[in-house]
């Protein structure tokens, strides 16, 4: 089992947080910053084997994680094309072989650990973490769900119709997802480089089984803003 982190972004709406430094480098414990705190999750879980695309401030990520055997990839477009491209990378890692699984984390989630553990013990090959219990409200990406397996992804979606969040956690098996590298690649070529990866799945959901697990009520949060990062910091969320 392998995993890649995707921290290639900016980070603008954290302003002066992240203005030496990406945003998985905040401190979401005394001395321990977000990234690492990933990584052991990751490894405490038996998974050794870790990339990073990176891309905004890489050079301090790269002096940040230098002691710990880690793979970084750098993203020369993370400033002017969305994460579609950070995902299609993916692709092009040789340390991740077509019949390997990986663990996918955006690498601004902050997430108790048992979330990994649940998503580890599903039996499927491609399956993807929703908090089916939070409120939903326009901004967050969104999912609908038919029999289990994923129909749509979008900030568009009614929250009254999703089934729940994508809380950016999943897995995915490399080989079933030759369509959707193939999708990206052309997606990419037509100039539509400003989408996010969620929404390039939906051109190949009807082709992909890819199914989900549920939080089970553990805490998590996506850290987008400064208000977002106080709230990680009073989660709960044990190191």
């Amino acid at each position: 089992m392998k995993a890649v982190i995707l921290a290639a972004g900016v980070g603008s709406r954290l302003g002066k947080l992240t203005e030496n430094k990406p945003k998985c480098m905040l401190e979401v414990f005394p001395n321990k910053t977000l990234v690492k705190y990933q990584i052991d999750v990751l490894k405490d879980s038996g998974i050794e084997d870790i990339f990073i695309i990176g891309g905004y401030k890489i050079d301090v990520l790269k002096k940040h994680l230098k002691d710990l055997n880690i793979n970084i990839v750098f993203n020369p477009k993370y400033r002017e094309w969305n994460n579609i491209y950070s995902f299609y990378l993916i692709d092009k890692i040789d340390g991740i072989g077509k019949e390997d699984t990986f663990i996918l984390l955006n690498s601004d989630t902050f997430f108790h650990r048992d979330i990994l553990e649940n998503l580890l013990k599903s039996p499927y090959e491609n399956c993807v973490v929703l908090d089916t219990y939070k409120d939903l409200k326009e901004e967050e990406m969104k999912v609908i769900t038919e029999n289990g397996r994923l129909k749509k992804f979008g900030k568009d979606i009614p929250p009254e119709i999703s089934t729940g969040e994508y809380i950016g956690v999943a897995k995915f098996k490399k080989s079933s997802l030759g369509y959707l590298f193939e999708t990206m690649e052309k997606l990419i070529n037509s100039g539509k480089t400003d989408i996010w990866y969620e929404i390039a799945f939906n051109y190949v959901l009807d082709k992909t089984d890819i199914r989900y697990v549920d939080t089970l009520k553990k805490p998590w949060i996506e850290i987008d803003t400064e208000e977002d990062f106080q709230i990680a910091k009073s989660l709960g969320i044990k190191e």
